[in-house]
């Protein structure tokens, strides 16, 4: 029986989005097959655990072509041979057969506008090619697995669909040393996620935003880039807009727990982790309809039209004008992102890999 290597590359890099979600389900692997199977997390020369993951101890898997793509395509197949090859983070070695990979989504197909430079061109080229390679296909929603199909990236007969966990921001200890420093005030401010890629849709929002709220809500941008970013783009904040620049986990729960609402306008998401996130430290959420958000949030976020601005700020003053409901939306998404475990993502995980382990090549 075919052990599990983990392509481990992940730990040699900054923990993204990606990247924490496959050290999540590289966490899970391991707990839940390590006592069966031989598993190991294969990783270039050099790279340690994440201090948030000190369990995920790399095996150091040394070659010739240093640590990045060559790391990937060449040293990892060699290393991992015999064993069946779990790839977390879209990309995997072409010469491996016997493997699995996860592909978050088609974003580089759908908006490539949003993506120039070497790495988005190898993402075209490569997607297809390493889904035709790969035993099986996971991705993290049902609307990322027909993005996938419409782009040629896999067949739907190969792509199992595995909802990401997001219970990983209770884990973080909140630190509201982020609110002092910006003078802002529990329930005093609208929450987004900063990114200037146009398919975040940031725009629409700072359009939805442009006149004051009522009681002087400020809009909060967490993380991304500075104000003077999105006006070089041709965008207009709205006036006393605050822009946070940097956050780590503790001051991104802390801000979570303090908003009034949290607003994600992303024209389409793969899966879309903040507002699930944002579920879990009770704050109301307004998505857009559009990508993955109804498939994860349902009923348990107001969804508008994506493109609308007034429907973006009809839906916040509804829910800062009505505790009734807010207190409902708050209810709803506790229930929502209760079942969207890392307990649950894990074993999903675990019971499409066991098959392949048992009839491996």
């Amino acid at each position: 029986m075919a052990g599990i290597a983990i392509n481990g590359k992940f730990l040699g890099a900054p923990l993204n989005g990606v990247h924490r979600t496959a050290a999540l389900y590289s966490r899970e692997l391991i707990r839940r097959l390590a006592h069966s199977h031989s598993v190991r997390l294969l990783a270039p020369a050099g790279a340690l655990a994440p201090s948030a993951f000190p369990e995920l101890v790399p095996n150091p898997a040394k070659g010739p072509f240093g640590a990045g793509q060559g790391w990937e395509m060449l040293t990892l197949p060699l290393r991992a041979r015999g064993d069946l090859l779990v790839n977390l983070c879209n990309l995997a070695p072409l010469v491996h057969g016997n493997s699995v990979v996860m592909i978050h989504d088609a974003q580089t197909f759908l908006y490539p506008d949003d993506y120039r430079g070497r790495q988005a061109l190898a993402y075209r080229a490569l997607l297809p090619r390493i889904a035709r390679r790969a035993r099986r296909i996971l991705t993290v929603s049902r609307f990322a697995r027909d993005s996938l199909v419409a782009n040629g990236i896999g067949s739907e007969a190969k792509i199992e669909v595995v909802h990401n966990g997001t219970d990983h921001i209770l884990a973080e200890a909140p630190d509201p040393s982020m609110l002092r420093r910006h003078g802002l005030t529990p329930g005093g401010y609208v929450l987004t996620i900063g990114s200037a890629k146009g398919y975040k849709n940031l725009r629409c929002l700072f359009d939805a935003m442009a006149s004051p709220l009522p009681g002087r809500q400020k809009l909060v941008i967490a993380g991304g880039p500075d104000e003077v970013s999105y006006r070089r783009a041709g965008w207009k904040p709205p006036e006393g807009a605050v822009f946070t620049g940097f956050v780590s986990d503790g001051e991104l729960r802390a801000l979570y727990a303090s908003a009034a609402v949290f607003v994600f306008p992303s024209l389409t998401e793969g899966f879309g982790l903040p507002p699930v996130e944002a579920m879990h430290c009770n704050t109301p959420v307004v998505a857009a309809r559009a990508g993955a958000m109804p498939e994860v949030c349902g009923d348990a976020a107001l969804l508008v039209e994506a493109g609308n601005p007034r429907a973006y700020r009809d839906a916040i003053l509804a829910l800062l004008d009505d505790p009734a409901m807010a207190e409902r939306q708050r209810l709803l998404g506790r229930s929502c992102a209760s079942r969207l475990s890392w307990d649950a993502a894990g074993a999903r995980l675990a019971q499409l890999v066991q098959p392949l382990l048992q009839n491996g090549r």
